[in-house]
């Protein structure tokens, strides 16, 4: 079961990372508020829901993903 949520919050990790490649801003060596707010939201949603399945804690890293993200995203654009 640990091998499980291991690879679970693995793969969410490595989405996150993935769906934030599209999002740099150019410079390379620094990361937009959307890309960091993407990192810390997935981090933050997995870790609320640790005490549960895996299931669980990838959905917590799911939404916190697309809250962070969202945020981010909106503090960029104004």
């Amino acid at each position: 079961m640990k091998t499980l949520k291991t690879l679970a919050l693995s793969s969410v990790a490595a989405s996150a990372l993935v769906m934030t490649a599209c999002s740099s801003t150019g410079n390379y060596g620094t990361m937009n508020n959307a890309t960091k707010g993407t990192i810390a939201g997935a981090t933050a949603g997995a870790l609320v829901k640790s005490k549960g399945d895996s299931k669980d804690i990838a959905r917590g890293a799911v939404v916190g993903a697309i809250l962070g993200g969202g945020t981010g995203y909106v503090i960029d654009h104004n």
